[in-house]
């Protein structure tokens, strides 16, 4: 499947920009990753090509949650474990490394639909999940064993992997995934965790991109500056009892629009090249 082609000139429209703002706001509330959101958005509303959407989502994922984390650890009540983050961030860098290779060897249309079914999956545990483990209070850490290091790094190898694939910071993985099997663990402890592991993650693959030149930086700026706002709100709300419902529902929303373009443009193509057939 053919990319989009290079317009003449990058477009920073208000739709973009107050969707990205959404995004970060409530992908830091979450901890699902500014990237299921900026890789969209770059790539139908401002018409950047999908691999570069990609490298160019990740910066954008780098400065949210360096930011995020930043703020994260200077609050007293700071849910961050850093062992964990130590143990997912030890399993993420082989991973990262390995999926930025895989990245270059599949084609645009497979990645727009493992994309899909990320989507899809992010839409269905933002809606589900209950606000009130989210505001649970950290549970004073968590107990490690052998098998549990061994298992948490093997998720971080996971997250890191779909980094440099989709252009996310690999919440979409980490946290359910850990949130369902440690059961001494508080939402708000792995999606701090995930937050700091995704720093690396996408600092990594901000390298990787910019190396095979996929990083749009002449559309970044705007960008950058909407994902600093959105990760402090996200972070003062986040903490704060009964925080917004109504983000998270409309955002969701949101998600399920944007997984239904990118199938439709995918069963739209197919039917073109039949038809041509």
């Amino acid at each position: 499947m053919s990319e989009l082609a290079e317009p003449a000139g990058k477009r920073h429209t208000p739709t973009a920009l107050f969707l990205w703002l959404g995004g970060t706001f409530v992908g830091t509330i979450c901890g699902i990753g500014g990237g299921l959101f900026a890789t969209p958005i770059l790539h139908y509303l401002c018409r950047v090509p999908f691999r570069t959407a990609i490298g160019t989502s990740l910066v954008l994922v780098l400065t949210m949650t360096l930011v995020a984390t930043g703020f994260e650890a200077a609050r007293g009540d700071s849910a961050i474990d850093w062992a964990v983050v130590g143990l997912l961030i030890a399993g993420s860098l082989p991973g990262t490394k390995l999926g930025h290779v895989f990245s270059k060897r599949v084609d645009v249309r497979t990645l727009k639909w493992i994309f899909v079914v990320l989507l899809v999956a992010a839409a269905a545990r933002t809606l589900t999940i209950d606000a009130s483990s989210m505001a649970r209070t950290a549970s004073g850490g968590v107990a490690l064993d052998p098998w549990r290091i061994l298992w948490i790094a093997m998720v971080g190898f996971g997250g890191g992997f779909l980094a440099p694939l989709l252009g996310i910071g690999g919440g979409i993985f980490v946290i359910p995934v850990l949130y369902l099997s440690l059961s001494d663990i508080s939402y708000l402890e792995v999606r701090a965790c995930s937050m700091a592991m995704g720093l690396v993650n996408s600092a990594q693959a901000v390298v990787l991109n910019w190396r095979d030149e996929k990083v749009d930086t002449r559309l970044v700026g705007p960008f950058v500056v909407i994902a600093v706002a959105g990760a402090v709100l996200g972070i003062l709300a986040v903490h704060r009892p009964g925080w917004d419902d109504i983000a998270r529902h409309t955002m969701t929303a949101v998600i399920v629009f944007v997984a239904a373009r990118f199938a439709w443009d995918l069963w739209s193509t197919r039917s073109r090249a039949a038809n041509q057939a």
